[in-house]
């Protein structure tokens, strides 16, 4: 019986928080749509878009990149725990093809589609949902170390954050160090390494898109840009239920560039933020249609 009511609380919470995070992601996407419509209209954002489509190649390039290298991350992980050996192109398969499933019906279901990977490389399902679990732990981690190296570098921290922003950068290192002791500090140091890179290039990206707009600027305002937009990408990634964190990251960025003044217009903030998601959106899309590529192949 009280096994039953331990579930029972489980499942409320998870449905709970499901709903929270389904409630933030579409007021979030209202409170957007609502202060876009004070900017633009439907031809005066499209005209904009259509400026600024020459450096569509590039971001949907560098956002590949950033996937493929969470993916390889994903790969050193599944061939720790696999009792067999494995080509690249099998956890490019599974991450790209369920990966979409992060937009429906939203955060963390793109992990459940991952646990059909186990039985074909002989990995038990608690296995995976270990390594579902390292991979959302380092990948967090290295959203706080990126965000916290662009913001340190940038224009506008006080030496309070700054010290708060290196503090927290630590403790998440050590804390990804510690936890999963089964999995060797060397191969966690280097997976970190290799996401905060890979996070990093969202805000790269961010950068490029506000800069693009802009007449002036120097390093220490697209590195600020570059932090903002990271923290707001984290914000969006713990939120479960949010679809693909639509909703509540540009209402996190909005927010956050808001509170330390970054002196970007809100015109310019609202189009950019609907312009890296597009972006995202379709480097997703493009990932997932590439694993049409991969059929009828060994474990697949």
């Amino acid at each position: 019986m009280m096994r039953y009511l331990v579930i029972l609380d489980k499942n409320s919470i998870k449905k709970i928080a499901y709903f929270l995070g389904k409630s933030l992601g579409i007021l979030g996407m209202l409170f957007l749509f609502y202060k876009l419509s004070q900017e633009y209209t439907l031809a005066s954002f499209r005209e904009k878009f259509f400026l600024l489509i020459d450096i569509v190649p590039p971001l949907l390039i560098l956002n590949l990149i950033s996937m493929i290298m969470g993916i390889y991350v994903w790969h050193m992980m599944l061939l720790h725990y696999a009792k067999r050996e494995f080509p690249y192109r099998v956890s490019y398969y599974f991450f790209a093809k369920t990966e979409i499933a992060k937009y429906l019906p939203g955060n963390i279901f793109h992990f459940v589609g991952r646990q059909l990977l186990a039985k074909k490389i002989d990995l038990s399902q608690s296995q995976m949902m270990k390594i579902s679990g390292l991979f959302t732990l380092l990948l967090a981690v290295a959203t706080i170390v990126s965000g916290a190296i662009f913001s340190i570098f940038g224009t506008g921290i006080s030496a309070e954050m700054m010290l708060f922003l290196v503090f927290i950068a630590i403790v998440s290192i050590v804390l990804s160090l510690t936890l999963f002791p089964s999995f060797p500090k060397v191969k966690k140091i280097e997976m970190d390494f290799i996401l905060t890179t890979s996070i990093g290039l969202q805000g790269v990206m961010m950068g490029v898109i506000i800069f693009s707009q802009i007449d002036i600027g120097g390093v220490g305002l697209f590195l600020q840009i570059a932090g903002i937009y990271v923290f707001s990408w984290l914000v969006g990634f713990v939120t479960p239920g949010a679809s693909g964190g639509i909703g509540v990251r540009e209402g996190a960025f909005i927010a956050i560039a808001e509170f330390v003044h970054s002196g970007i217009s809100s015109e310019i903030i609202l189009f950019s933020i609907l312009f890296i998601r597009l972006i995202n959106i379709v480097a997703d899309l493009l990932a997932y249609l590439s694993t049409y590529l991969l059929k009828n192949k060994e474990y697949i």
